[in-house]
């Protein structure tokens, strides 16, 4: 939460400058060298990416300011990650969702008090059906302990509008995998040619 609040107290007048902080230090860190990598990161202004994740003006740039967060201080970054599921772009909160719900970049457990509502929030409200599919497929692991999180995939598997995600979020409660949404829409396409050989 503090992480939240210091990125909420941020005044407009000092966003451009955090953003071009913020973009200036991860182009030189990412052109650097493993060891020049080490280096820098000791010297990150970890706050400024993470003001910048929400408020820079280039979703790209938002984007990469996520990417360094998920690996270098995402036990840090959760308020940032839930904020950044409402980005206007698709591939940011793509990346947040990620972030959010990723073990291995994690150092502590993952909490689920705190990730579960950000994927709740994603399955039922997110306009991208291949995100809400993403956002199944995470709750799924985590649906035995949460009844939340069960609780959202019995939702989209009858009211979500997009009947491969609806699909999807069933065969989640049967403790099927959950499979990338382009797999499910070739599947359809297949069982709709058959169906219409059959019928010719």
């Amino acid at each position: 939460m503090a992480v939240a609040g210091a990125v909420k107290s941020t005044s407009i007048a000092n966003d451009a400058a955090l953003c071009e902080v913020a973009a200036v230090f991860l182009r030189e860190f990412f052109s650097g060298t493993s060891r020049q990598r080490s280096r820098r990161l000791a010297k990150a202004p970890f706050r400024t990416i993470q003001a910048a994740a929400l408020r820079h003006p280039d979703p790209f740039t938002r984007k990469q300011c996520l990417f360094f967060l998920d690996h270098y201080a995402n036990d840090q970054s959760i308020a940032v990650f839930r904020a950044a599921l409402e980005d206007p772009v698709d591939f940011v909160r793509n990346l947040a969702m990620h972030s959010l719900a990723c073990t291995s970049c994690k150092l502590e457990a993952l909490d689920t008090a705190e990730v579960v509502p950000g994927l709740v929030q994603v399955i039922s409200s997110d306009p991208r059906p291949d995100l809400r599919l993403r956002a199944i497929s995470m709750l799924l692991h985590l649906a035995p302990c949460d009844g939340a999180a069960r609780m959202a995939l019995e939702t989209a598997a009858t009211n979500d509008p997009d009947p491969l995600t609806r699909r999807a979020a069933l065969g989640a409660l049967q403790g099927r995998f959950v499979a990338p949404r382009k797999r499910y829409e070739r599947h359809q396409r297949t069982h709709a040619g058959t169906a219409r050989r059959i019928g010719s």
